[in-house]
């Protein structure tokens, strides 16, 4: 199913919410069980899609495939697979898009895409796309996939200010995404923020989805949002940081704060959750099941 047809189905504010899940190609054979696993495991929860990601320079474009594939056949999962401008033309993007369509895959997730390793900023490759948004264009022109893209809430790292970034958001939406997941962020007003800004600039309410990263190691987070740029809230560093240390009781708080932000995200309207299950099921699992426990999520 395109997801430009099941967001139509469910309007915005409207119940139930989506759920989503995101994936990554694994590296190896022990990995890809685990990730089989995971899929076994969380499929029963009902997400109403499911991503994998996309290696810088496209160094995973085949392994992304065959999950979204394994995901849409096994797994009967409404899938999309990432696509990004990086070490690609328009001519190799364009013979990617037959690939996916002849694969079956109708649901694209369009980023520019991270520099490849060894490479300090983004390069655009001669004959390629500069932006997200020529790649958004360009799927769109194509006609045949439903185009979601990326937000930030609090702002691209690269941007002049999150303004700036919100802009380019907008922009994506006019090209031709019909949604947008965000970058983990734990903190709802710059969520709510965007959301008001980008309404007042569209002149509508866009599908923008929260991506939640589940807590389980705080050092880890810690080194996390250094490297993406995210923000850790003075009472989720107060609350986590004196239990780093402690493995279970630092799991087990920063998956209580986890349920807790993503109750206050739904309850602000938010159109639905994407969790970073990390290939792992157990916290993804814990975030659903606490969230309908408390009627947050059908």
């Amino acid at each position: 199913m395109r997801l430009d047809l099941l967001f139509k189905a469910i309007p915005i504010k409207a119940i139930p919410r989506t759920l989503s899940f995101e994936f990554f190609p694994p590296k190896t054979d022990r990995a890809w069980y685990t990730l089989e696993d995971t899929i076994d495991q969380l499929m029963p929860l009902g997400p109403d899609f499911v991503s994998v990601t996309y290696g810088a320079g496209g160094a995973t474009r085949t392994k992304t495939r065959e999950i979204v594939e394994h995901l849409q056949g096994k797994a009967a999962a409404v899938a999309m697979a990432h696509l990004t401008c990086v070490n690609a033309t328009r001519a190799e993007l364009g013979a990617l898009l037959e690939e996916y369509h002849k694969a079956g895959i109708v649901n694209l997730l369009a980023l520019r895409g991270d520099p490849p390793q060894g490479q300090k900023s983004f390069v655009p490759t001669d004959g390629g796309c500069a932006f997200a948004t020529d790649l958004i264009k360009l799927i769109k022109d194509d006609g045949r996939f439903a185009i979601l893209c990326a937000a930030y809430p609090e702002g691209h790292p690269e941007a002049a200010s999150r303004e700036a970034d919100w802009e380019r958001l907008a922009q994506k939406f006019e090209a031709g995404a019909c949604a947008a997941i965000t970058q983990c962020f734990f903190d709802p007003a710059p969520y709510q923020e965007m959301r008001a800004w980008l309404k007042r600039r569209l002149g509508y309410e866009a599908r923008i989805i929260p991506g939640i990263l589940p807590i389980t190691d705080f050092l880890a987070l810690d080194r996390f949002c250094k490297r993406c740029g995210a923000s850790i809230p003075a009472a989720v560093r107060a609350a986590l940081a004196p239990l780093a240390d402690h493995r279970v009781l630092v799991r087990k708080a920063g998956i209580e704060l986890t349920i807790n932000f993503a109750r206050q995200l739904l309850d602000l309207g938010a159109p639905g959750l994407h969790i970073y299950a990390l290939n792992r099921s157990t916290a993804a699992a814990e975030l659903v099941t606490g969230l309908r426990l408390s009627g947050h999520l059908d």
